[in-house]
């Protein structure tokens, strides 16, 4: 291969996006295994958790490609099957503008790359619409939109359905789909960033209704733990949506963070290479969250390239480190950094001790991180993590019992040992 280009560099680690390219998508094979199962077993949804950084979105793309009759990762993966899926695939990604669950329904109603175009293409799902509502049909078929409803006075409008008709038209429309045809195996809505939406009341008992009503309807939901326990909650019988398909994605193992390692250097022919230390460093900074990986990774290559080197060295990736935190690489993550260090070196060092102490189960036993902390001249850290748990430094950790917290968020608690620290003694 020819010597790389500069745009194949910057895009052979992707922290920006998630990985859709199946040649490209690292590990996960129990993952990948369980949610295959979950789309064919009749009746069953699918829930992906897990924490921040960890991968769920880029599952999600394959579940999506799999489910459209893409069979590349399971092979890759050697994986068993016996035929080509045919879902009609459904994608959303829900931020923080949808903020309950009419709003979601009208997304997927209206949205273009989801239902939109399917429901203009078909007459009954085109009627059930505008007889429903002719501003939302506005909204779908592009006749003045006013998906809000019709104004009444400069500061109100009514709504365009009610909150409990929402529901039928949106079982309606979907059952007209189905009973098109138009994919053998029916629909699959993948529904990402759930934890974003403010109030998800009522999607619980939407959820078993459309299991019991259309059969050939699935959904995957994207999110973190909690948020799916609360859903099921809800309803005394949505247990049994997820029953056996809740995918639950753990930190990533060494071969699997070493693998999306190799599968960058191959995108660039091998011509920059990271040496195994660099690569065990790189590994142990990341803390089992490909992200970091990503991250990290990107900046070690794209200087290697500018300095017309071929191997990268545990020495590089301390440099990426540093301009990641020069550039805020991650502005989100770097500026919860700093609102929890603020202008104290006394608390960056308490907050990186509890990060180097933290086990296997997140938690951090505040006598080690003690030790630590007072090797460094801080003797008075219960003071420091006193304020860490506050929201005037982020709460970015929490009480679990006496002597043990826990970092909130594991990216972060990755970033706070990965970041070199802001105030130049406390490096040592």
């Amino acid at each position: 291969m020819n010597k790389p280009s500069l745009a194949e560099i910057e895009n052979a680690f992707q922290p920006a996006r998630e990985i859709n390219d199946a040649k490209k998508f690292a590990g996960r094979k129990d993952a990948v295994s369980d949610a295959y199962y979950a789309l064919i077993a009749e009746g069953a949804n699918i829930a992906v958790v897990g924490n921040r950084g960890i991968g769920k979105t880029s599952l999600a793309r394959q579940i999506d490609n799999i489910a459209r009759g893409d069979n590349t990762l399971l092979k890759r993966l050697d994986l068993s099957y016996d035929r080509t899926l045919d879902f009609l695939t459904v994608y959303l990604a829900c931020g923080n503008t949808v903020k309950n669950t009419t709003d979601l329904l009208e997304r997927l109603l209206t949205t273009s790359n989801c239902l939109g175009d399917w429901i203009y293409d078909i007459p009954s799902a085109k009627s059930e619409i505008e007889s429903y509502s002719p501003e939302l049909g506005a909204k779908i078929f592009g006749v003045g939109a006013k998906i809000s409803g019709t104004k009444t006075t400069e500061s109100t409008s009514t709504p365009v359905i009610s909150a409990h008709s929402i529901d039928t038209v949106f079982t309606n429309v979907c059952h007209a789909i189905i009973k098109e045809g138009v994919a053998k195996d029916g629909i699959i809505i993948i529904i990402d960033e759930f934890d974003q939406v403010f109030d998800p009341t009522g999607m619980a008992g939407l959820l078993k209704s459309l299991a019991t009503n259309i059969p050939k309807l699935k959904f995957c939901i994207v999110g973190v733990a909690q948020d799916i326990h609360n859903l099921m909650k809800e309803h005394k019988s949505a247990d049994r949506l997820f029953a056996g398909s809740i995918v639950n994605l753990p930190p990533m193992s060494e071969e699997e963070l070493t693998e999306i390692i190799r599968i960058a250097e191959n995108e660039i022919g091998n011509s920059i290479k990271f040496s195994n230390s660099a690569i065990d460093q790189l590994i142990g900074l990341a803390q089992g969250h490909p992200y970091m990986v990503h991250l990290i990774g990107k900046y070690a290559l794209r200087k290697a390239f500018q300095n017309g080197k071929a191997d990268i060295k545990e020495a590089d990736i301390n440099e990426a480190l540093r301009s990641i935190a020069e550039r805020g690489a991650d502005p989100i993550l770097e500026s919860r950094y700093k609102k929890a260090v603020a202008s104290s070196p006394q608390r960056e060092i308490v907050l990186r001790s509890l990060a180097r102490v933290r086990g296997q189960d997140g938690e951090c036993w505040t006598s080690d991180a003690y030790k630590i902390a007072l090797d460094k001249g801080v003797d008075n850290s219960s003071q420091y993590v006193g304020q860490l748990v506050t929201e005037d430094y982020g709460a970015e950790i929490e009480k679990v019992r006496e002597r043990y917290y826990r970092f909130k968020d594991s990216l972060f608690a990755a970033y706070v040992l990965a970041r070199p620290p802001q105030f130049e003694d406390n490096s040592g």
